[in-house]
């Protein structure tokens, strides 16, 4: 391996020290008093060289070269601009995106014009000649001290909003464009331990995005990129507890403040990869649906201790209808196909949406009615996009065909008309890939079929333990029409679905998981229980 050279060497260490300053806050103060005593140092050093080269100055002079120092340290950082919120009694709502003005030349002025008026007082040069540079570096630095006020001051007024509405918990978000479905899934469970919470956003490019596709109900928190020393003025004595949805590495900027817990509730339940990230440990808490989630990190290699797991089932799954009758008693059943998001890179894409069409033909002609429901990333993506037209115009002529009895639902009816448990609700079977939607199927006791995009069928079951209650349809579809008609017909993964049912379920039925995630955090929220 190549050595470094210097320039890649300062890179990666810059990189280091900014990941650093962004994620930790004793590092923060470190630097901070690092650079107060580099001040110091340098005002003593002028001192020095003024005596040597002239005399000893006078108590002003003194305090000009001392005022230069800090009113270079005042303007040596750029501000970041206030965060804002949306929905917060008694704070008008803020725009997104923000404007900031650029201090740029008023931050660059000062570094150089502090230094400068150091330097010419060291010089021994008359005092006049030294007020010209001081006054210079005291009018750039004021400006960027004007600007740090006007956001101390705003935050300080959503401090105070935030304290009379007294959140328990806050949703900290730093995903990226599944943040609805993510904000959505979560808020209603976590609301219904009967207290108030917010939801803080990281990446403001999602801001009006996420404002505008999701009807929450607490208050909306636009954190800034400086997300420490917001979440540091904001958390308010009521917030004692931050709920993370996604895998963004940013939620490190939430997570370094250490007033309040961390805990993982993650966006699903699923066999892949974003499931067991080494980070998870860092959480204070981690929130699973049942014992195979454990049993996962295990398998993954990733040690959590047991006792920072709780296991309260899903949620949102008491709305999942459990089967009234065999699928083989159904004359012509209706299959979900719910393929997953392809993912950003290879490693993570379990998406069937490829070979979908081929899929929904297969159903189509084994006499079922198809729902399809792809995932709302798909749509984002122009290629993706064209592959779910194709579906789309496969069940839209097979519907119009009047020698055909399909009768099937896709475009807006299944992904914005119905939710995905409605979606389940009317179905008889489920065809995706490996997704949190099947383990939540699971609640119903319905069969299920999971294409492996990669692997032999073995494998997949061995690779993904949820696979061992469905049927497996494998990347060429050989052999796809027996296994489906299994499915559709004699049922044959009955028992395994019912064991996986318990372990990543957590044994719940009904309401029963909602009550019990609602009672944990209730308790919590009021402080009668840690």
């Amino acid at each position: 391996m190549p050595a470094e050279t210097l320039s890649e060497r300062y890179d990666r260490r810059k990189q280091l020290f900014v990941h650093a300053h962004r994620t930790s806050i004793p590092f923060r103060r470190r630097v901070i008093m690092g650079v107060w005593l580099d001040a110091a140092a340098f005002v003593v050093l002028a001192f020095a060289l003024r005596c040597l080269v002239d005399e000893a100055p006078g108590a002003g002079l003194t305090a000009v070269a001392i005022g230069a120092a800090v009113a270079t340290i005042v303007g040596l950082r750029r501000p970041a601009k206030a965060p804002h919120s949306h929905g917060l009694p008694g704070v008008p709502d803020g725009p997104c995106p923000t404007l900031q003005p650029d201090l740029g030349p008023w931050v660059i002025g000062s570094r150089v014009a502090g230094p400068l008026t150091l330097v010419v007082f060291a010089a021994g040069l008359p005092g006049w000649v030294v007020l010209v540079p001081f006054a210079v570096t005291v009018l750039l630095a004021a400006r960027v001290a004007a600007y740090a006020i006007g956001v101390w001051l705003r935050t300080r007024r959503m401090a105070r909003a935030l304290a009379a509405y007294e959140p328990r918990f806050a949703i900290a978000y730093a995903g990226y464009g599944g943040g609805p479905t993510h904000l959505t899934m979560w808020e209603a469970p976590l609301l219904s331990a009967g207290f108030p919470g917010v939801v803080f956003n990281y990446r403001e490019k999602y801001c009006e995005y996420l404002r505008e596709n999701t009807d929450l109900s607490s208050p909306f928190i636009q954190v800034s990129n400086d997300a420490i020393r917001d979440v540091g003025r904001l958390v308010v004595p009521s917030l004692k507890w931050f709920f993370y949805l996604h895998n963004a590495k940013s939620n490190s900027r939430f997570m370094a403040n250490r007033r309040v817990r961390h805990v993982w509730l993650g966006h699903g339940d699923s066999d892949k990869p974003a499931s067991v990230f080494a980070r998870h440990a860092d959480y204070d808490l981690l929130v699973v649906s049942g014992t195979a989630a454990i049993e996962r990190y295990e398998t993954g290699g990733v040690h959590i201790p047991r006792e920072k797991f709780v296991v309260l089932g899903r949620p949102q799954v008491h709305e999942i209808e459990a089967a009234t009758r065999k699928i083989s008693e159904i004359e012509r059943p209706v299959v979900l196909y719910a393929p997953t998001w392809q993912g950003k890179r290879r490693i993570v894409n379990f998406s069937s949406l490829r070979q979908g069409a081929a899929i929904v033909q297969i159903l189509i002609d084994a006499g079922a009615h198809v729902i399809f429901r792809p995932h709302p990333l798909s749509k984002r993506h122009h290629r993706l996009e064209n592959f779910v037209r194709h579906i789309d115009l496969l069940l839209a002529n097979d519907t119009a065909n009047p020698n055909s009895p399909g009768q099937h639902a896709w475009g807006e009816l299944p992904t914005v008309t119905w939710s995905l448990n409605e979606c389940m609700n009317r179905a008889d079977a489920l065809v995706s890939d490996v997704s949190s939607v099947v383990s939540d199927w699971l609640q119903s006791g319905k069969p299920y079929a999971m294409v492996s995009t990669r692997l032999p069928e073995d494998e997949f079951r061995r690779r993904f333990p949820v696979a061992r209650g469905a049927y497996v349809l494998l990347r060429d579809l050989s052999g796809a029409e027996d296994v489906l008609a299994d499915m559709l017909g004699d049922d044959s993964m009955a028992a395994q679905r019912e064991a996986l049912r318990l372990s990543v379920l957590g044994g719940y039925t009904g309401r029963e998981s909602a009550e019990a995630f609602a009672a944990y955090f209730h308790d919590r929220f009021a402080g009668v229980a840690t």
